[in-house]
């Protein structure tokens, strides 16, 4: 609600300002023009120039909006020195000015951040898992997971993009490959369409022991539009985990349901206590209760030796209510570390934990600025990853 506050004020604003490059009817009509654009090319975004509209504009809306708040300020200053108004034809001049500035910063931005949106990085680090004590027999034995988030399919993905992610992922060999939401922006019928299902199970494919995916707030959206991601994700050979928890011999993942996709289903998600890993039941047929009892101890124990993974879309930390064992790692995208400028600058005011490892009441959490971007696939200030992840 509050995001929506701020666009309608940002676009109300902005209309306000462009009308004043011509006098009477005229200004309101190229300020009107520019403005309804924009929710149009959204609207439509499915197809390639509406998409294209839509990712620049998003773009000039964030640098034109920075501008004109800009000009604001230095035209008060100047008000204050001077005490007195710029003539009209001095308006008219200075507002045809601005204008023209906010095209050409965001020319400039889109031409900038497009070869860095396309140049992601493999970061690496090591994560310490709990030390085994006691009753644990052998220790976990250490593994790796390359872990990608909010990777934003749409009109204007580029597919070599993720030829070159299935290639490091094949040279990599890690363990785990674990997705952490924001598939895509278009229908899967289109993703059966171009041929995504071939690529996608041939990347799960480069995975040791298990190709691991969860849902983001988009995936909330294209539900609503009748598409089916996380059956998509599933058709190609990756673990689907919609609040689930897998478990094997290395370690347990747990995927949560993310917070759009609950409200859009009108179902909560399950409690994190509910989805930490249970130790599997301990065979003793023949035993006396008391030895059943004490191998039963015993192998809960052991069992909560085993590294217990969260990949949860939003940063949002752990539920306050949460009582119990808390996870070793939690794994996070969906901010972008802002994406581009100013995004970046404002990204930090927004979630306590906005890029990188870091920690969130009390449990280590890495948040990823994803490999992909959302609108425009601009990145200034941030860049796209993929995080190779030693766990040890």
């Amino acid at each position: 609600m509050i995001f929506i506050c701020i666009l309608i004020f940002g676009v109300l604003f902005l209309f306000f300002n462009i009308r004043q490059i011509a006098p009477g009817n005229k200004g309101s009509i190229v300020a009107g023009a520019i403005v309804v654009v924009l929710p149009v090319c959204f609207f439509f975004r499915g197809h390639f120039l509406a998409c294209l509209g839509q990712d620049f504009l998003s773009v000039w809306l964030c640098e034109a909006l920075l501008i004109y708040l800009l000009w604001w300020i230095t035209r008060g200053v100047l008000l204050a020195v001077r005490r007195r108004r710029l003539e009209r034809e001095r308006s008219i001049f200075a507002a045809r000015i601005l204008l023209v500035a906010t095209f050409v910063v965001s020319f400039a931005m889109c031409a900038v951040g497009y070869g860095i949106h396309g140049d992601y990085k493999i970061r690496e680090a090591s994560i310490d898992l709990p030390k085994v004590v006691a009753v644990s027999a052998q220790a976990p034995s250490p593994f790796t997971i390359l872990f990608f988030s909010d990777l934003h399919i749409d009109p204007l993905f580029d597919r070599a993009k993720l030829e070159r992610m299935i290639h490091d992922a094949d040279s990599l060999r890690p363990d785990y490959i674990v997705f952490g939401g924001d598939f895509a922006d278009i229908h899967d019928s289109l993703l059966y369409r171009d041929g995504y299902d071939t690529l996608v199970a041939k990347f799960g494919a480069t995975a040791r022991v298990a190709a691991l995916a969860v849902n983001g707030n988009h995936e909330g959206y294209m539900e609503r539009q009748g598409s089916a991601p996380g059956e998509f994700l599933k058709r190609t050979g990756w673990k689907f985990l919609d609040d689930e928890t897998f478990c094997d011999s290395l370690a347990c993942f747990t995927g949560r349901t993310d917070f759009q996709v609950s409200r859009s289903r009108e179902v909560p998600r399950k409690a994190l206590s509910e989805l930490a890993p249970k130790p599997a039941p301990f065979p003793a047929t023949s035993l006396s209760d008391s030895a059943a009892s004490l191998a039963d101890s015993a192998q809960s124990v052991v069992e909560n030796f085993r590294p217990w993974i969260v990949v949860d879309h939003q940063p949002k930390g752990i539920e306050p209510e949460h009582t119990g064992r808390l996870p070793d790692l939690v794994l996070s995208g969906h901010t972008h570390d802002g994406q581009f400028f100013p995004g970046t600058v404002i990204i930090d005011w927004v979630w306590r934990l906005a890029y990188g490892v870091g920690e969130l009441d009390g449990v280590k959490w890495l948040v990823s600025s994803g490999v992909g971007s959302w609108g425009p696939p601009v990145r200034v200030g941030s860049e796209t990853e993929m995080w190779l992840l030693r766990l040890r």
